[in-house]
């Protein structure tokens, strides 16, 4: 009997044991589990890793940029694994991320102005986006974006944005005065003779026909409309006095200014705001340049106002745009996250986002127009001018040359000089800049 005990009481003890080692996760270990039990501590599903953050440096205070809050959202949902961090230089950009780029301070993705792109690119500060931009991704880009991102035939940059320059008319004023609307295929010759029409008064009582701010960009457009350039093709020269067509164009400004008089000067243009639309803001000047964020900012102060596109010359519209872009330093940690932001930002999903918030035009044929072309009956002129528009035109030392083109425009608009003068003014000037 006590040996029936003691047998009983060493397997009891035995079996003691085993469950001890089990608990302590000393059972072999292909004991199955019991259904419906926690898994075992070795066995547990690794928990997910923290995102990566990716800085993002741009201009703009993010904050104040719903589109880009949105794309923010929406890559983030997409993109688990990366988190982005925006990072905003308000004043002196191109010049401030040189230096933060010399000193190490490097971005994963910036903004660039496509101006700056050239400067960048071959200084060797950008990373080229051929070998990670695919093919159908480089097919989808609309023309004047091709040229746009691309220095001595190598990919640098993409697409932000894109701003061909359209013609924004103010209702007010045409209705005021009687005068209707023209078609869409207006010429030159017509919008000269409708700015006289618009253009009368004084002192607090005047108002003009036509108004754009000195900038380039502006300047350019119109002579982009004429066919002209302001470059030689290798971008070594000013070609304003020997193109015939950017002859034509200069003449044709120096005109609006001093021979028709349908234009406000500087002084008289800035008594209304700063901007350089309050004078059409306050109802003073009937037509001028723009893009399609210029439509947000006229239906914020409650302007009315529509749209047509450049007037045509010798049977064609044609207009300049600028291209704000996306840019990964060459120094990037990683570039291929890099440029999954970058993608996202100006492929479709991005830019769609861009244009359905009326912040820009696509830089991409793969985003869809039709909704936005819906809205109201002149959209389809900004679609249309992406197949026109032509590039605008940079330089390795175009900032240079800019500062010195808009301060001889200055006297080309005051009559100070003459349209030859000008054109020859400023060839002169550029040889030095543009050849360095």
């Amino acid at each position: 009997m006590k040996k029936t005990i003691r047998k009983v009481l060493s397997l009891v003890l035995a079996l003691a044991f085993v469950f001890s080692l089990a608990a302590c996760g000393g059972a072999p270990s292909s004991a199955p589990a019991a259904s419906g039990s926690a898994p075992a501590s070795g066995s547990e599903p690794a928990a997910p890793a923290d995102p990566t953050t990716l800085k993002v440096y741009t201009w703009w205070d993010v904050t104040k940029f719903e589109h880009l809050q949105k794309m923010q959202q929406d890559f983030e949902a997409a993109n688990p694994d990366i988190k982005l961090e925006f990072v905003t230089i308000p004043s002196q950009y191109a010049d401030t991320m040189v230096t933060k780029l010399a000193g190490g301070e490097i971005p994963d993705v910036m903004m660039l102005a496509m101006d700056q792109v050239p400067r960048y690119a071959l200084n060797g500060m950008l990373l080229p986006l051929d070998d990670l931009a695919s093919q159908e991704y480089k097919d989808a880009l609309y023309p004047v974006v091709k040229d746009a991102l691309t220095v001595n035939g190598t990919m640098y940059a993409a697409a932000r944005d894109v701003t061909p320059k359209v013609m924004y008319l103010n209702t007010k004023m045409f209705e005021d005065a009687g005068i209707e609307i023209p078609a869409d295929t207006w010429t030159m010759d017509e919008f000269v003779e409708i700015a006289k029409q618009l253009t009368k008064g004084s002192g607090a009582d005047a108002q003009w026909g036509y108004y754009w701010a000195n900038w380039t960009d502006q300047t350019f457009a119109m002579i982009a409309a004429f066919g002209g350039e302001l470059y030689s093709e290798d971008g070594k020269a000013s070609v304003l006095s020997t193109d015939e067509n950017t002859q034509k164009a200069v003449q044709f400004m120096y005109d609006l200014y001093n021979t028709y008089k349908v234009c406000p000067s500087a002084t008289q243009a800035a008594q209304f705001g700063d901007s350089e639309f309050a004078p059409f803001m306050a109802n003073k000047v009937a037509m001028q340049l723009g893009a399609l964020s210029t439509a947000s900012t006229f239906d914020a102060n409650g302007t009315g106002y529509t749209v047509l596109p450049m007037p045509y010359m010798d049977g064609v519209s044609k207009t300049s745009s600028f291209v704000n872009t996306w840019v990964i330093p060459k120094t990037a940690k990683n570039p291929e996250l890099s440029w999954r932001v970058v993608e996202f930002l100006s492929g479709k999903e991005g830019q769609q986002i861009a244009l359905d918030m009326n912040y820009g035009l696509p830089a991409s044929t793969m985003v869809d127009t039709t909704e936005f072309e819906a809205k109201t009956p002149y959209n389809k002129y900004f679609v249309q001018a992406l197949e026109t528009a032509v590039p605008y035109p940079t330089n390795l030392n175009g900032s240079e040359f800019q500062n010195m083109f808009e301060k001889e425009c200055e006297s080309l608009w005051a009559g100070a000089v003459s349209p030859e003068e000008f054109a020859q003014r400023v060839d002169e000037q550029a040889a030095p800049i543009l050849s360095k």
